[in-house]
C-alpha cells in the first residue's frame, strides 16, 4: 500500500514529465464540437442557431423540439430563457508514458453556454489517473455517491490524489489517438498475451487499456501460459513469488485439474479451502459466501451444519458467532431445538447472563422446553429491569429534591417517578414521559415541574435544566406564553440553584482537613 507522500511524490512527477502533446487541444475540440442547441428569443421573436451564430424565424417551433437549422442543416433542441443553464460533460483519455511506465490520464470536458453572447465554454480538468501495475487515482475533485454516479468538480487550482481501491471503469471514452505497441514497448508488459486475452473474452468487451492493468502484473503472461485463463483476471491477487503452493494455495499436483476446469478466482478460493480437487465442491458451494465457509470450517462444523435446515447466509452466521460465546458450536449442532430455533436460544442464553444465573449444567444450557424457558425468563428479566428502572428515577429524584422552591403562588420540584413523568407527558402533550426517562435517570439531563401550589397535582409547566441553565421550558402543548410572573419565578429558581451549588461547593471546602503540624518536632 503506498504511503500519501509516495503518491504526492509519484503525481508530481507525473505533472513535471507528462506534457500534453501537440494537437491535444485540436482533440477537445472535437470532442466538444457536438454542443450546441437553437435558443428562443422571445423579445427578437427568432431562433438562434449556436452551431452557425445565425438567426431564423419560425412561430411553430415550441421548446423541446428538434429542429433542423435551415442555415447549417444541424438538428438540435430548442430550449427557451434558461438555455445557459444547460451543460455537457464528457470524458477523454490521454495515454502517455514516463520512463518504463505507462500513464492513462482521464478527463472531463464542461461544456456551457454564456448567457451574453450565447457561445459555448469549455472547461477541462484532470480527474483520474491510472498507472498500471501500481494503482488507480482518484482527485479530489471527484466526488462518487452510494449509487456510483461519478460528479467532477471544475476550478481547482490544485488536484490532491489518493489511491481508489473502487471498480468503476474511467477508460471506455475517446482515446488521444496513440501507438498501441509504442506505450508497451520496454515494459514487462511488452510480450503479454493482450490480443489473445481480448480475443478469447471479447463478450466482456473489455478494452485495450483495461488489460493493461492486468497485464502489468508479471503473474498474467504466467497464468495464461498456464492455460488458467480464468485467473488471468485475478493477475494482481496472483502475482506472488516462490513455490507453486505459496502462488496458489494449494499443492502443484492440483495443476492438470484446474486447467481441466479451468478455475475461476472463486473456485481457486474453494479449493484452497478444502485442499481437495473435486470439481462436486464448485457445484455445491459455488452460490455460499467464502468467508462463512472459512468460519464452519474453522469451528470444524460444516458437515452438521449441512445436515441442518439452516440457510449459510450472514444472518445465521451472526447469530452463531453469538451463541458461540456462551456453548461450543459442536454442542449446538447436536441440540436441534436451539438449532431449529437460534435467535430464541441466543436471546435465551443473553437473558441468563444479564439476570447472572451462569449456567454450566446441560439441562440449563440446552433446556428440553426451550420455548417456555425463554417466555418466563423474559417475563423475569423486564421485572428486574422494570424494578431496577423505577428504583433509579427515585434516587435520581432524592439527589434533585435539594433544588425544590416555592412560594405563595409556585412550586418547582424534580420528577419523583416514572409514573409521574408519564402524567406529565399526558397532561402536556409532549414527549418527556418516553423520550426523556432514560436520559433523566442517567443523569444526562434534570426535569423539573413547576405547579400552582394550590393544584400541585395539574401539570403547569415542564422544565429541562442542563449544564448549568434551562434549555426547555413548555406550557401544554408546547405554548410558549408564559406570563410575567410565571417568569419571574422561574428566574428566581435559577438563582436558588445557583445559591444552593454554591453553598454545596463551599461545604465541601470546609470539609477539607487541616494537617497539624508538631513544631516541636520539626525544630528537633
Amino acid at each position: 500500500m503506498m504511503k500519501q507522500e509516495e503518491i504526492d511524490k509519484l503525481m508530481l512527477k507525473i505533472d513535471k514529465k507528462c506534457k500534453f502533446p501537440k494537437y491535444w487541444e485540436n482533440f477537445i475540440n472535437e470532442n466538444s464540437k457536438t454542443h450546441h442547441l437553437i435558443i428562443k428569443d422571445k423579445k427578437m421573436k427568432k431562433l438562434y442557431c449556436t452551431n452557425c451564430h445565425k438567426y431564423f424565424s419560425d412561430t411553430t417551433i415550441k421548446v423541446r423540439d428538434y429542429v433542423e437549422c435551415p442555415n447549417c442543416h444541424q438538428v438540435s433542441c430548442v430550449y427557451g430563457i434558461n438555455y445557459y443553464r444547460h451543460s455537457f460533460e464528457q470524458s477523454v483519455v490521454l495515454v502517455q508514458r514516463m520512463d518504463k511506465k505507462v500513464i492513462i490520464r482521464i478527463f472531463e470536458i464542461y461544456s456551457y453556454f454564456e448567457e451574453g453572447n450565447k457561445k459555448i465554454k469549455k472547461s477541462c480538468i484532470e480527474y483520474a489517473r491510472i498507472i498500471p501495475g501500481i494503482g488507480r487515482f482518484l482527485g479530489n475533485n471527484v466526488y462518487i455517491n452510494m449509487f456510483g454516479l461519478l460528479r467532477v468538480y471544475h476550478g481547482y487550482k490544485k488536484i490532491n490524489w489518493s489511491k481508489y481501491k473502487g471498480y468503476k471503469y474511467f477508460t471506455d471514452h475517446p482515446t488521444y489517438p496513440y501507438n498501441k505497441k509504442r506505450i508497451i514497448k520496454g515494459t514487462n508488459m511488452e510480450y503479454a498475451p493482450i490480443k489473445e486475452f481480448m480475443n478469447k473474452f471479447s463478450y466482456y468487451r473489455y478494452n485495450f487499456l483495461d488489460v493493461l492493468e492486468l497485464a502489468a502484473y508479471g503473474s498474467f503472461e504466467l497464468l495464461w501460459n498456464m492455460k488458467l485463463y480464468n485467473l488471468c483476471f485475478y493477475s494482481k491477487a496472483l502475482n506472488k513469488n516462490g513455490s507453486f503452493y505459496k502462488r496458489f494455495g494449494v499443492p502443484k499436483s492440483f495443476l492438470k485439474f484446474m486447467q481441466d476446469n479451468n478455475v475461476t478466482y472463486k473456485e481457486l478460493m474453494i479449493l484452497r479451502l478444502f485442499q481437495r480437487a473435486d470439481s462436486e465442491l464448485f457445484q455445491k458451494f459455488k452460490y455460499c459466501n467464502l468467508n462463512h465457509l472459512r468460519y464452519l470450517i474453522k469451528n470444524n462444523i460444516l458437515d452438521d451444519f449441512s445436515n441442518s435446515n439452516l440457510e449459510l447466509n450472514a444472518s445465521n452466521i451472526k447469530l452463531l458467532k453469538e451463541i458461540s460465546e456462551f456453548v461450543p458450536l459442536k454442542k449446538l449442532m447436536k441440540y436441534y431445538k436451539g438449532l431449529n430455533n437460534l435467535i430464541i436460544y441466543r436471546d435465551y442464553l443473553i437473558m441468563s447472563k444479564k439476570l447472572a444465573l451462569n449456567y454450566k449444567s446441560k439441562k440449563d444450557l440446552f433446556p428440553r422446553n426451550l420455548i417456555s424457558r425463554h417466555d418466563k425468563m423474559q417475563k423475569k428479566l423486564t421485572i428486574e429491569e422494570d424494578r431496577e428502572t423505577h428504583f433509579a428515577a427515585y434516587l435520581r429524584y432524592l439527589e434533585l429534591s435539594k433544588y425544590t422552591y416555592e412560594d405563595n403562588k409556585y412550586i418547582i420540584f424534580p420528577a419523583p417517578s416514572i409514573d409521574d413523568l408519564k402524567k406529565e407527558g399526558l397532561q402536556q402533550g409532549n414527549c418527556v414521559g418516553s423520550m426523556y426517562l432514560q436520559p433523566y435517570i442517567n443523569s444526562q439531563t434534570e426535569i423539573f415541574f413547576m405547579r400552582d401550589i394550590e393544584k400541585v397535582d395539574k401539570s403547569l409547566i415542564t422544565l429541562e435544566f442542563k449544564n448549568g441553565h434551562i434549555v426547555q421550558k413548555e406550557l401544554p402543548h408546547h405554548s410558549q406564553k408564559f406570563t410575567e410572573e410565571q417568569n419571574t419565578f422561574i428566574n428566581n429558581w435559577v438563582n436558588f440553584r445557583q445559591f444552593m451549588d454554591q453553598k454545596e461547593k463551599y461545604k465541601k471546602k470546609q470539609e477539607i482537613k487541616v494537617i497539624k503540624y508538631n513544631f516541636k518536632n520539626m525544630a528537633a
